[in-house]
């Protein structure tokens, strides 16, 4: 395992490091998974949004501005991930 910090992983993934990503993926995945679950009380749901997170991560690095820590900034993707989900299907089931 590497030593680096979540932010110095950040910076990597920011200039391209696929490799930074996986490490990130594997040390936060789980979090933002049961996070996502217990939002939304679908574990199908919770797995493609909490892969739909590292996805913007990999868009999002370069900006990443180091004010909060990185777990709680993918924990904050995730929610708006999961809001804008739970929002969608209930617009689906209104029409």
């Amino acid at each position: 395992m590497t030593n680096d910090t979540d932010r110095d992983l950040v910076g990597r993934v920011a200039k391209g490091d696929r490799a930074a990503v996986r490490l990130l993926f594997m040390r936060h995945h789980a979090r933002v998974y049961r996070f996502v679950a217990r939002q939304t009380g679908s574990e199908a749901m919770a797995d493609d949004i909490a892969n739909e997170v590292f996805l913007e991560l990999w868009r999002q690095a370069p900006r990443f501005e180091g004010r909060s820590e990185v777990s709680t900034w993918l924990l904050g993707i995730a929610r708006f991930k999961a809001l804008s989900h739970l929002r969608k299907k209930s617009e689906a089931w209104i029409d």
